[in-house]
């Protein structure tokens, strides 16, 4: 901001797009070391375009970056399980999880399920003219996630220096008892639990773009197909590239069981907001951890249909056509959406359920945050006689008064105030919020909006124009009558 390079918003949003940038590169590495170049770049595609995913990579808060985070971590203890390097890098990477977001307190056990499955089924009690026992080996990755991550956690933050385990206790009770938030569930108004537990899964299947689901499906379907891989003992050469190890290689090197990484990591930050007392106001972004593993499988699902059906074709043309055909039915429709629907990442709904329209009709809710006031700038300083006051409704003052500040647009005289002062009133259209249109209307004297800000039709925003106030007129200073003289 001092460098006049970026504006405060964009600089605000700068950390979420840079973790966003390097959350690709993580997902076409693993993708790449697990399915191979192509499947690596489509799944950074599946994750790229959808729209609820992107919104968010692109928003001054935390949740974007945790995904990051949360994907690394996994990643670290993933090629852990057969170097103690990155099961140092593993425990780094959870301290840095933990100055993230409070999600990173599940990674521990999460990964403790899966290192069950994959190397936990090593304690024996057997006797060959002795008894001999043989235990698991030692989870590394657990040791150091122990060590480092507490230390980088308590180096991050100079609050926790002093009084640290009362500030600690502070900071996570403060999420244990966070406050709920009016949501707006397909006509259903959710405000207290227990919530739904269908909720996270019912809206992960309406909010992804439909090819995007139907390829992480193939690809799933695929992965349990080929059941060598649930087990397969997997090793990565010196380019970095994955691959099955050989009959040589297999003595020394032990299974991964990848395919139950990928499926925990899917599932469970989508069960955790299932819980009746979790919070659900964040909506798609709480289970957003869940989204690069689906992309991964994506992936994978066009690569391994393409290869299945060009089995045999001689022509190589053909075969090269095919895939690019494959990979464009999961890439174009997304796009198409993505473009479409941009900038309102939030209100996106894919065709289930008849995208925004459908989703109107069905009564879910459309946005939070209040956002979509930026929208709003362009009309209104074409409408708007110098110095007008605007009620922003759900966007804050400083929000609003930044957008102006960052040349959005060159009026920064459209300063924001309250409804009852205001010569234009902007109305987000979230219900938790529809008291408001009452409060309004009285204040206004009238019902009609002069703009209407929408997407297919659907409006996320209406603008109000106060009828012109009448004029008082002007006050005459009375005259006292001449005195006379005697």
């Amino acid at each position: 901001v001092e460098l006049g390079w970026l504006g405060v918003a964009d600089a605000m949003r700068l950390p979420a797009m840079v973790t966003s940038a390097a959350l690709s590169s993580l997902v076409y590495l693993f993708g790449r070391q697990l399915f191979g170049r192509a499947a690596g770049a489509l799944g950074v595609a599946a994750l790229l375009l959808q729209p609820h995913v992107f919104f968010h990579m692109h928003m001054a808060c935390f949740d974007a970056p945790m995904v990051t985070m949360w994907f690394a971590v996994v990643y670290a203890y993933w090629r852990g399980l057969d170097s103690r390097p990155w099961s140092v890098a593993t425990g780094a990477l959870w301290g840095l999880a933990l100055a993230t977001k409070l999600n990173a307190f599940f990674l521990p056990p999460l990964l403790v399920v899966h290192w069950a499955l994959a190397r936990g089924r090593g304690t024996t009690l057997s006797r060959e003219g002795a008894w001999s026992v043989r235990l698991p080996e030692v989870p590394w990755f657990l040791v150091w996630m122990a060590i480092l991550g507490p230390l980088v956690f308590f180096l991050h933050w100079p609050r926790i220096w002093f009084d640290t385990f009362e500030r600690v206790r502070w900071y996570i009770a403060f999420h244990l008892q966070h406050v709920h938030y009016f949501v707006y569930y397909f006509g259903e108004n959710l405000q207290h639990p227990p919530f739904p537990r269908a909720l996270p899964f019912t809206l992960t299947l309406v909010t992804v773009p439909a090819t995007i689901l139907t390829a992480s499906a193939i690809g799933a379907w695929a992965y349990v197909r080929e059941r060598a891989r649930w087990t397969a003992r997997w090793r990565v050469d010196e380019e970095g590239e994955g691959q099955e190890a050989s009959a040589q290689d297999a003595a020394t090197t032990r299974p991964r069981a990848t395919g139950w990484l990928i499926l925990v990591n899917i599932l469970f930050p989508i069960m955790l907001i299932s819980a009746p007392e979790t919070p659900v106001f964040g909506g798609t972004k709480h289970w957003m951890p869940a989204m690069p593993f689906l992309a991964m499988l994506a992936g994978f699902g066009v690569v391994w249909a393409g290869r299945r059906v060009v089995a045999g074709w001689a022509s190589a043309p053909a075969r090269v056509a095919l895939h690019a055909t494959l990979a464009a039915a999961l890439i174009a429709p997304a796009g198409v959406e993505l473009a479409n629907n941009h900038p309102f990442g939030i209100s996106y709904y894919n065709e289930l359920i008849g995208s925004h329209r459908g989703a109107a009709e069905a009564r879910a809710m459309r946005q939070f945050w209040g956002y979509t006031s930026r929208q709003a700038i362009p009309w209104l300083e074409r409408d708007a006689p110098r110095n007008s006051r605007v009620w922003t409704h759900n966007t804050t003052g400083w929000a609003w008064n930044d957008y102006l500040k960052d040349g959005v647009r060159t009026r920064e005289d459209l300063r924001s105030s309250s409804l009852a002062r205001s010569d234009y009133a902007l109305f987000h259209h979230q219900k938790a919020f529809h008291h408001k249109l009452a409060e309004l209307y009285r204040s206004y004297g009238r019902v009609a909006p002069v703009h209407v800000v929408d997407v297919d039709g659907v409006p996320v925003l209406t603008v109000y124009r106060r009828p012109e106030r009448p004029k008082k007129a002007p006050r005459v200073k009375p005259v006292k009558p001449p005195v006379e003289s005697p």
